[in-house]
């Protein structure tokens, strides 16, 4: 049995690991995504052989692609790590990839990108603290100017060797899978060429020659359908339009338009870009579309560019049009089914863009559950300052100065430990607990904030030293406040017989749906008088505006803000569901949780259950226990 529960585990940490490297990529391609399909939609009207054809307009497909989406995604990917600097330096180093190679470099800008942002990001950290006044704009410059250039030059010396030496083994396969014809295996070289940008490159110099020499002898060649099939592109847009989830499940139908219709797959490849375990689902289906083709003799008479289904049913020879249109609906079909697979197994990989919402704040998971619970558990007037922002409109000049000035102050009234940094107003950090600006960067400040929790001060200059009085007054009241407030929470809260027990758990239930589930949950904490029934009303319109899923398979139904009138006292109903529910977002519910919290003590309520739902061990018990005894006991030992 410790085997089994071990293996559990281990699965399920291998798992997170690849739902977190999904969630990373994804969130340097996904923001970008309309810009893609804004470039498809151009190329597809005005390349030469494009449905309006236009030599001037032509001229900005080229540059869009080659420049502007590398730029793009080593920004964003830099940002996502150290925010405004590390997309600057991203975009830098950037540049040095975009220059070393004369074919699209999204695949090196999102390597480049990351990596400089971290390494100016570490030394950030390490220099913390430890510049004189005044000096921090000149330090911050130059520091990422001198490592912008070296990761610029860096990756324009090595991007070239490497791109030659990538290129070399992919051709190498495909004279391999030619000579020895095994036509199938062209799948697992072709299917990386495409999402690299590198499918031009084996197409035209390698795919193509081989083509029209077996075109010349049999009238047709299967090697022109390689890259140009859009089957299993299709396939694999099409699982995620149905269980993908934010921009690429909104995005797929356009995208599987301008793929299919108008013959742009370069729309295709951020998708995969974005959560490479579907790479998987268009390598199932190219092979199975190839082998089908070898079989039943399909193949074109030449290339078919762009490469949409008109332009390959205008290229197909009379004898090969019924192994062509089977081959390219398999391929459909088998990557659709695959890629359907893969989200529902591993995820849709953009875990950054699916949060949900507890009390006002947006968390990522159960994993992050507790800490962002244990932050919320003070009402805003009686939180903690831990974290001070001082922004102006740069964020490098008078806010740098500002937050010295009130360092020292800090540190004079014996508060050393508030963290103070300086910022732009339109870049304020979400774990900021306040932030000083000047009256009239008040209204940027807020719009840019992501947390509403955060208190806003304005001052009227950043180097007065009295300017900070009320800050310092605020700060006095709220830390001592707040500080007591959470010491009486700790000792009232627990989970105690009043709040959760036997009664309050149902194992082994069977729901159609998510709301029946929710009206059960309900149901219990209306039978064990914690609520009227008018809140299950409530729960139900929770999950409307915001569904309840909060990962790891488990669902938090709750009321609305406005609750507390019908809510008798406070208490948990739980029940497990082994067959699970389905959320509209593809996820899966095994456990329901019903919360309701008596005057606002439905924080502390969720601070305890992520104690025990951040441990993906403990879920898994609770999915496999046989009882509602056994149930009750993980959560008063881990309570």
């Amino acid at each position: 049995m410790e085997m089994k529960v071990n293996n559990i585990k281990g699965s399920g940490i291998i798992l997170a690991k690849i739902r977190r490297f999904g969630g990373f990529m994804s969130g340097m391609v996904m923001p970008n995504l309309g810009a893609f399909v804004g470039w498809g939609l151009m190329a597809a009207l005005f390349i030469p052989n494009g449905w309006l054809p236009n030599e001037a307009l032509n001229e900005l497909v080229g540059p869009i692609l080659n420049y502007v989406f590398p730029l793009l995604i080593g920004y964003t990917a830099g940002y996502n790590i150290h925010g405004q600097r590390g997309g600057v330096i991203g975009l830098f180093a950037s540049m040095g990839v975009i220059v070393g190679s004369d074919i699209t470099m999204i695949s090196g800008a999102m390597v480049m990108g990351p990596l400089a942002a971290w390494v100016l990001k570490k030394f950030d950290q390490a220099i913390e603290g430890r510049i004189k006044p005044g000096f921090e704009m000149f330090v911050n410059n130059f520091s990422l100017g001198i490592i912008g250039a070296l990761f610029c030059i860096l990756a324009f010396l090595s991007v070239g060797p490497a791109i030659r030496g990538l290129v070399a083994v992919l051709t190498a396969g495909v004279q391999w899978a030619t000579e020895n014809h095994v036509i199938p295996l062209l799948s697992v070289f072709m299917a990386p060429a495409q999402v690299l940008f590198l499918n031009n490159v084996v197409n035209h110099g390698i795919l193509a020659p081989i083509g029209y020499a077996q075109a010349s002898e049999l009238g047709k060649s299967i090697m022109f359908l390689v890259d140009t099939n859009n089957g299993p592109l299709l396939g694999t847009l099409f699982s995620i339009a149905l269980f993908g989830r934010g921009k690429a499940k909104n995005t797929a139908p356009m995208a599987m338009f301008i793929a299919g219709i108008a013959g742009i797959g370069e729309v295709y490849f951020p998708f995969v870009l974005g959560n490479p375990i579907m790479l998987f689902a268009t390598m199932g289906g190219l092979s199975v579309s190839l082998y089908l083709q070898v079989l039943l003799g399909g193949g074109l008479i030449g290339v078919a560019s762009p490469g949409s289904l008109i332009n390959i049913a205008l290229m197909t020879p009379r004898d090969a049009i019924f192994a062509n249109f089977v081959s390219i609906l398999a391929g459909f079909v088998v990557s659709a089914v695959i890629g359907m697979f893969l989200l529902k197994t591993f995820g849709s990989g953009e875990e950054s863009l699916d949060d949900f919402n507890v009390s006002g704040r947006k968390v990522k998971s159960v994993a992050n559950f507790a800490k962002n619970v244990q932050n919320s558990t003070v009402n805003t007037v009686d939180r903690v300052i831990k974290k001070i922002v001082v922004a102006c409109d740069s964020g490098m000049g008078s806010s740098a100065l500002g937050a010295s000035v009130l360092k020292k102050r800090l540190k004079n009234e014996g508060y050393e430990d508030i963290e103070v940094v300086n910022s732009s107003a339109n870049k304020i950090s979400s774990d900021a607990d306040m932030v000083v600006t000047l009256e009239s960067l008040m209204e940027r400040a807020k719009i840019s904030s992501k947390n509403d929790k955060v208190s806003f001060i304005a001052i009227n200059n950043f180097l007065k030293d009295e300017d900070y009085d009320d800050t310092i007054k605020i700060i006095k009241e709220r830390n001592q406040k707040g500080k007591a407030n959470a010491i009486t929470q700790e000792k009232v809260f627990s989970f105690d017989e009043t709040i959760l027990n036997i009664d309050n758990i149902l194992v082994n239930q069977d729901y159609t749906n998510v709301e029946d589930a929710i009206k059960a949950c309900g149901e219990i904490l209306v039978e064990r008088n914690y609520v009227l029934e008018d809140y299950i009303e409530q729960m139900i319109e929770r999950n409307k505006r915001l569904p309840v899923y909060v990962g790891n398979h488990v669902a938090i139904p709750h009321g609305l803000e406005d609750s507390n009138h019908i809510i008798k006292k406070s208490g948990v109903s739980i029940i497990q569901v082994p067959k699970g529910v389905h959320f509209s977002n593809g996820e899966i519910a095994y456990v329901f949780i019903g919360v309701a919290g008596k005057d606002n003590s439905h924080l502390n309520i969720l601070s305890i259950l992520s104690e025990v739902l951040s441990d993906e061990e403990n879920i898994q018990k609770i999915r496999q226990a046989k009882s509602a005894a056994e149930i009750l006991d993980i959560f008063k030992k881990n309570s």
